[in-house]
């Protein structure tokens, strides 16, 4: 699956690189015209970031993502500033498909499998942003401001278990860099375990980066900066997604 993606920030359409705030580059779309644009183009479902949600949970762009997203009728999953099981209803009572959850999901992971109880699997997509170590991939959390201390594969062996099949990773390294995803990364995913359906997000620059990925049997390819670049168009990396 193709999932065009939008990040938030100060209510506009914005790209960071590799997830710092100070190197934003903010692009002069209207939020939901530009979500239309992508759904009219063939997507099956759409990804937005609140990143000032994401940076100060007390300055959640709740209004201006909710009033862009009226007009969908495909699916949408948002994350950013997601603390409490009322910010999850809240989102999903908007008509968000699913909720993104990324720093608690690691440092509160008992709260949030709570969560996940209460309101089903199907409605979570847990992201995993990681750095690569000597030990292997390490995720970070707060807008990629702190390293946590848990291992990537323990964390995806946990939300299994919870019965979630829905990951979002992204190395953060590859983030905005439109360098080329990191393919040895959802290698050792799929290799951990070939069911989870994970999200590919971070690096993609070519068609034929969609190709491998496709080839890789991710559950979907998350592209930013490249559609905002006009590096190819949504039905351009449809039809390659779907011919591989």
């Amino acid at each position: 699956m193709i999932i065009p993606a939008l990040d938030v920030l100060e209510n506009n359409i914005v790209r960071l690189y590799q997830g710092k705030y100070e190197t934003a580059q903010f692009y002069p779309f209207n939020l939901a015209e530009r979500l239309l644009e992508y759904q009219n183009a063939g997507a099956a479902k759409l990804h937005l970031v609140d990143l000032e949600g994401a940076r100060d949970p007390s300055k959640k762009q709740w209004r201006t993502i909710q009033a862009a997203t009226k007009a969908l009728s495909v699916p949408f999953q948002v994350g950013g500033g997601i603390r409490s099981i009322d910010d999850v209803k809240q989102w999903l009572d908007a008509g968000a498909a699913q909720v993104v959850i990324g720093s608690m999901a690691v440092d509160k992971k008992q709260e949030v499998a709570a969560w996940i109880k209460a309101c089903g699997a199907d409605k979570f997509v847990i992201a995993l942003d990681v750095n690569k170590t000597e030990s292997g991939w390490s995720p970070a959390t707060h807008g990629w401001l702190n390293d946590a201390k848990s291992d990537l594969f323990e964390l995806l062996d946990f939300y299994v278990e919870q019965g979630v099949s829905d990951f979002l990773c992204t190395d953060i390294s590859k983030d905005g860099t439109m360098t080329g995803p990191s393919f040895s990364l959802y290698e050792d995913i799929t290799k951990h375990n070939s069911a989870i359906k994970v999200q590919a997000s971070g690096g993609v620059s070519s068609l034929d980066d969609i190709a491998r990925l496709a080839k890789q049997q991710v559950g979907g390819v998350i592209l930013g900066k490249s559609l905002l670049e006009g590096v190819f168009s949504v039905e351009e990396a449809l039809a390659c997604y779907q011919n591989v």
